[in-house]
């Protein structure tokens, strides 16, 4: 149990508890919402008495075991993103006489537990790399890199939190429930080492009232990846349901897809467009005659004032997730596929480097788009999976006669892959020469 001092607010009077150890900075009223800094004689330093405050469903003194040690909640802070200020999540800092400081992270029914660790090699890290190693781990980047502000503060902390200070993110995944976010604010960087855990667990060891709690609902592929890193065992209905799901896919990507746009270009133009699902991903096909024809241009998509992607030779971004490369320099075309939200949106083609273009350049957009080259191998990796138990299941031992069909379906799939890719190379390719 850790000691509890008392004090009173130097602004309102009001008492204040004080639960987090000798490195808390700041404190923050409850009463008149003013941030205390305890280390220059209980000066007031910033007043969050305007800010609304978003309901959660923890609260400062709630306690409750995470991985099996008991914390209390002692500090609040509430962050929002950088172009949505409606893009809130919540960090409620943790104390432990015995283990230090820690945090939850709270955003809209997922929660995470997150710690500082001070074993990574900063000096190493490049910040344009989109993968890092941490103690014989891969972690790849989630997403760009991103820029989030103070919102709301409440309770001890043990820095000087003030209302809009800004904070770049990099989030980086190893699996599911794993992921290593590096924190850059002023000029320190920080490394914190986040596990997603079990919202329901957390909601009772804290005492949170069942009303109150939030539990966001888990998407098929969110239940599939939990599994394999929890190393269930998948019955012959799953990998059934998972097979007939997949084929269901595939008959669908056919007839599906809708053209939301489909112009030919000469030079700076804008269009506007309407995603109508954001169950299916977005194609965005481009096509020019020439590579330097391609070249000249830039793409862009927002939606509001908000750019969310853009594609041009130099770079391409995209805010919902990380892209990797470019086209390259030789190509005529590209398609990219992107998750867009339901909504409006406004395509702009700018010409970024002056060059004749007396054939137009195709843009075209589609929705309720399905990827075959992501289902088609999973389909066929359910066959063979499928093929397997029915032959466990009826104790067939003719070894010899199976492998000769999974190598024949291997044989045919391959095949079939690497026309697919000799047809889109020699599509994106031809006329390379041209400028």
């Amino acid at each position: 149990m850790s000691q509890v001092y008392s004090l009173k607010c130097p602004n309102c009077a009001g008492a204040l508890n004080l639960l987090g150890g000798g490195r808390v900075q700041t404190t923050t009223c409850p009463y008149c919402k003013s941030v205390i800094d305890l280390n220059d004689n209980y000066k007031v330093l910033y007043n969050f008495k305007n800010s609304v405050v978003p309901k959660v469903p923890f609260k400062l003194g709630m306690r409750g075991e995470v991985e099996g040690v008991e914390w209390t909640i002692i500090g609040w802070i509430v962050y929002c993103g950088e172009y949505d200020s409606n893009d809130m999540w919540s960090e409620f800092l943790l104390f432990s006489p015995f283990y230090g400081y820690g945090w939850l992270i709270y955003e809209e029914g997922e929660i995470g537990f997150s710690k500082r660790v001070r074993d990574f090699n900063l000096q190493k890290w490049d910040k344009n790399s989109s993968t890092v190693f941490y103690q014989k781990g891969h972690y790849l980047l989630q997403n760009e890199p991103y820029k989030a502000s103070i919102y709301f503060v409440q309770g001890e902390l043990t820095w000087v939190a003030k209302k809009n200070d800004k904070t770049r993110y990099w989030d980086y995944k190893k699996t599911f429930k794993d992921s290593l976010n590096i924190e850059q604010s002023n000029q320190e960087i920080e490394v914190y080492h986040t596990k997603r855990v079990k919202a329901q667990e957390i909601y009772e060891s804290f005492g949170v009232e069942e009303e109150q709690q939030i539990i966001k609902k888990r998407t098929i592929s969110e239940k599939i990846e939990e599994e394999l890193e929890e190393k269930k065992p998948i019955s012959l209905y799953g990998i059934i349901a998972i097979t007939l799901t997949l084929l269901i896919l595939l008959l669908l990507s056919s007839i599906t897809s809708n053209t939301i746009l489909n112009k030919n270009i000469h030079g700076d133009v804008e269009y506007g467009f309407k995603v109508q699902s954001s169950a299916f991903l977005n194609q965005i096909t481009i096509k020019s005659s020439s590579n330097s024809i391609l070249n000249s241009y830039e793409f862009s998509l927002f939606k509001g004032k908000k750019k969310i992607f853009y594609i041009n030779k130099y770079k391409v971004y995209f805010s919902k997730q990380y892209l990797g490369k470019t086209w390259s320099h030789a190509s005529i075309g590209s398609k990219i596929y992107l998750r867009l939200d339901k909504g409006e949106y406004l395509l702009k083609a700018k010409k970024i480097t002056k060059v004749a273009t007396l054939t137009p350049t195709l843009i075209k957009i589609e929705e309720r788009v399905i990827r075959n080259a992501y289902f088609l191998p999973l389909f066929t990796v359910m066959v063979l999976f499928l093929l397997y138990f029915i032959f466990k299941q009826q104790k067939f031992i003719y070894p010899i006669a199976f492998g000769l069909i999974l190598l024949g379906i291997f044989g045919l799939t391959s095949l079939f892959f690497i026309g697919l890719g000799v047809l889109s190379i020699a599509y994106f390719r031809k006329g390379s020469r041209n400028d």
